[in-house]
């Protein structure tokens, strides 16, 4: 019963993540006033507020207004709900079945939080362009926090983290703005996302994530300029590319870079 658990504690976080997507960008409470329909106003009742199932009762439409739901509204909750359960089996479980100190359990709790988080940062992203500081600083202040307990790593290695994974994509920003010359090439947000990375979960996530996000962001690129959906000019959010590098770093990256290592090294021809 512990998946069906966290997938119906998923669908509750995706609801509240929805809230996050439309008020943090528009600087107004996530507390007050109650959920409502954006284009109507009207308060949405507590039974037309059930993650998904709502959605396919109401057949996508506000029940006053009779305006479409956006689709990305149960996306968020159906994708928080799945990945809920994919960290509990990866993150979640493996601690609690072995009981591991409560200093794991914490450990693991809080990174689950942070990859759920980038759900919402994702979103906010691709529809603002903006990665709003409440959630990068307050991950960045956490991570230095949890370092201080054992079992994870150490301050040192958290500062460094934090330092580094921040301090490379300014560094790749900056070459890039001098290189074009466009103005920015990397958002501060960005920037901060990847600072919070590293001081969770130390500079060698951080600089997998970065990776690993910066070429599923020039397949998307370039796909996008083939199929002509974009101009050469156009902006692309970086935000969504780095949550998912991030996520391939922490639970495939050594996968990976092992088998890049022995990749180069098979491919080296012997003297």
């Amino acid at each position: 019963m512990i998946p069906s658990f966290a997938f119906l504690t998923g669908l509750i976080f995706g609801s509240f993540f929805n809230v996050l997507i439309y008020r943090v960008p528009e600087k107004k409470s996530i507390l007050w006033p109650s959920s409502f329909c954006p284009k109507c106003k009207k308060s949405i009742k507590p039974w037309e507020n059930i993650p998904v199932i709502s959605y396919i009762f109401l057949g996508g439409r506000c029940s006053a207004c009779k305006n479409r739901i956006p689709i990305t509204y149960p996306a968020v909750e159906l994708i928080t709900a799945i990945f809920s359960v994919i960290l509990w089996y990866l993150m979640i479980k493996p601690v609690v079945f072995n009981s591991a100190p409560w200093q794991t359990l914490t450990g693991m709790i809080l990174y689950s939080v942070f990859l759920l988080l980038l759900i919402p940062v994702s979103v906010i992203d691709l529809k603002h362009y903006i990665i709003p500081d409440v959630f990068t600083l307050s991950m960045i202040a956490a991570g230095l926090i949890y370092s201080f307990l054992p079992l994870g790593i150490t301050p040192f290695q958290s500062v460094i983290g934090l330092i580094g994974g921040g301090g490379v994509l300014y560094l790749t920003g900056w070459i890039g703005t001098v290189l074009f010359k466009k103005g920015e090439a990397m958002g501060g947000g960005d920037i901060k996302l990847m600072a919070a990375a590293g001081a969770l979960f130390g500079l060698k996530v951080a600089f997998m994530g970065i990776v690993f996000g910066a070429f599923l962001g020039s397949i998307a690129g370039v796909a996008m300029l083939a199929s002509k959906k974009i101009s050469s000019d156009h902006h692309i959010p970086f935000g969504p590319f780095l949550g998912a590098g991030i996520w391939i770093a922490i639970f495939s990256g050594e996968q990976i870079l092992e088998w890049y290592m022995n990749f180069v090294q098979n491919s080296i021809p012997l003297n």
